[in-house]
């Protein structure tokens, strides 16, 4: 231990840790900006940063991390329904704590979250805007907490605006290429189609415009697929991919602010800080059905 960490008593090292079933790379991109905006932050400050994969049965290393005070706090990436609660029921109550998403079923002051309801219904209005009635979509795993707010938001909305969303035309993907192309097979068995289908993230776009591809459909003159994110080859696939577009980066920087600001016990910043706001941005998978 340094000279500066006995004074002190902190480690000046940070934790942050993603919670998921496995180490696919469609999380690269996801966590690459994050851990960067946080680093940004972090790294004025003297502090170091510990990167890891926790899976689900793992989940008590993280309460260990704070008993043990190997860091000085902890950002946390949830991912699934039922991981807030337990962290929040098990690591001690005065440890530094910042989640880095939303879970409606447990809500934690010290959380700062990208708002997947905006951001949905940017997208759906802009769909209707186009002329689109008929939604199909991919969505992610059932108890992925981004997936639930997005399938609970685009069902509102598309009931606000009469979008018709027919049982099949919705498919389940595990947010990879694959499971776009094969959920988009699914729904292509349907008698009729959609105008339009929504994949909740861009790799499963990519994998829905991939098997369009493949069977000659054509997007977006037959078809329109529209995904969410906005990684970076979403731009540079043809057609370039409508989506909304996450700030991840941004997201970074504020939970490293806030876990800073807990770490020294000094008051957070207003409300309006932990909830950021995502873009739409229209680029050519989908079709103005008005023309």
């Amino acid at each position: 231990m340094s000279a500066r960490s006995l004074r002190s008593g902190k480690v000046f090292s940070i934790g942050i840790y993603l919670v998921n079933i496995d180490l696919h790379l469609r999380f690269v991109d996801y966590a690459f900006h994050v851990t960067a905006g946080v680093c940004q932050v972090l790294e004025q400050k003297g502090y170091s940063v510990q990167f890891d994969i926790v899976t689900p049965d793992k989940l008590d290393l993280l309460p260990k991390k704070a008993l043990e005070q190997s860091v000085d706090g902890l950002l946390i990436l949830p991912q699934f329904e039922g991981v807030t609660q337990y962290l929040h029921d098990n690591i001690p109550k005065d440890f530094p704590v910042v989640y880095l998403q939303k879970d409606p079923l447990c809500r934690v002051e010290n959380c700062v979250y990208v708002d997947q309801v905006s951001g949905v219904k940017q997208l759906v209005q802009h769909l209707w805007a186009q002329g689109h009635r008929k939604l199909g979509l991919i969505q992610g795993p059932s108890r992925h907490l981004d997936s639930m707010q997005r399938l609970n938001a685009v069902r509102k909305c598309c009931d606000d605006f009469d979008i018709e969303i027919c049982d099949e035309w919705v498919a389940e993907g595990l947010f990879d290429v694959d499971g776009g192309q094969v959920a988009m097979r699914q729904i292509l068995r349907s008698n009729r189609l959609p105008s339009v289908i929504f994949c909740f993230n861009d790799y499963m776009a990519i994998g829905a415009l991939r098997e369009a591809v493949v069977r000659g459909i054509r997007v977006p003159e037959d078809v329109s697929i529209v995904g969410y994110d906005d990684i970076a080859v979403a731009y540079a696939i043809c057609p370039s991919l409508t989506m909304v577009r996450q700030p991840w980066f941004e997201l970074g920087i504020r939970a490293a602010r806030m876990i800073l600001s807990l770490i020294a016990g000094e008051p957070l910043a207003p409300g309006n800080d932990k909830r950021l706001i995502p873009e739409l941005m229209q680029r050519d998978s989908v079709r103005n059905m008005r023309v």
